[in-house]
């Protein structure tokens, strides 16, 4: 890209762009305009940018409507790398618009606004900030340069954002198919399921209508007391029976023998 130069006070009297002094405060402050402009153009020169624009900011305070104190403020933070702070510079002189015959600053600032905004990724602004610049000035073959790298970048740019675009799409669709065959696998799992249980069910129907025996021994072992075998409290109640019955079989014996006693005593004494 073109080197960007501060614009010398000499060339800007040169070119007519000021009012002529009327009074003496005008005096006073175009004096301080142009000292102030001379101070920045050699800390500018020196590669002292901040000071530069201190001193453009300052010769701008002097007189608000200096085209040259706010084209070289913008030049200076552009080598501050603060390009969109530039580039607002650069934009209040477009909104003011240079003299007619002052065809070849203008293009020089509608150049620096395309540097400007090339340097944020804003191709597409560039390119027609680069397309003002040749309007004014045909012969500016840096402007026609930048003008085809910015168009280039341009493309590359909406191809880029294609491309993003795309691949999102692409990253939605296979998450939706993916989801897709998700539900279908879920809902094949359960209908395989479902038919492995209607299998076992009839397989277990058809054993029991084959062994009918085989089911009432199901039933049994399904909570059903069987035959044959006695609950704990059903055995309880059989031992208390049967201590029952031997005690009264126990009564009954002795009083057999006491009888017996009684009758061979009466026997004996009779």
């Amino acid at each position: 890209m073109k080197r960007i130069y501060p614009v010398i006070l000499v060339i800007a009297l040169a070119g007519g762009m000021f009012s002529p002094v009327v009074a003496v405060a005008q005096k006073v402050d175009s004096k301080t305009e142009r000292r102030m402009l001379r101070e920045g153009n050699k800390s500018y020169k020196k590669e002292q940018y901040t000071q530069a624009e201190i001193d453009y900011r300052r010769s701008l305070d002097a007189s608000p409507s200096s085209p040259m104190a706010t084209y070289n403020i913008g030049n200076t933070l552009f080598r501050q790398e603060k390009y969109d702070e530039a580039a607002r510079q650069y934009s209040q002189l477009v909104e003011k618009e240079l003299p007619s015959d002052d065809k070849v600053k203008a293009s020089e600032n509608w150049y620096n606004l395309g540097n400007s905004l090339f340097m944020q990724e804003k191709y597409g602004e560039s390119v027609e900030a680069y397309k003002n610049a040749l309007r004014r000035n045909p012969d500016d073959h840096e402007a026609r340069y930048n003008l085809r790298l910015a168009q280039l970048k341009q493309q590359e740019q909406q191809q880029n954002q294609e491309n993003q675009q795309n691949q999102q799409q692409n990253q939605q669709n296979q998450q939706q198919n993916q989801d897709k065959n998700k539900n279908q696998q879920d809902n094949q799992d359960k209908d395989q399921n479902q038919d492995n249980q209607q299998q076992q069910q009839q397989q277990q129907d058809q054993q029991n209508q084959q062994n009918p025996d085989r089911q009432e021994n199901q039933s049994a072992d399904n909570g059903q007391p069987q035959q044959g075998n006695i609950s704990p409290e059903n055995a309880q109640q059989i031992l208390d029976a049967l201590q029952q019955d031997e005690k009264a079989v126990q009564e009954k014996v002795q009083k057999n023998l006491n009888e017996q006693r009684k009758r061979h005593k009466t026997d004996k004494e009779w």
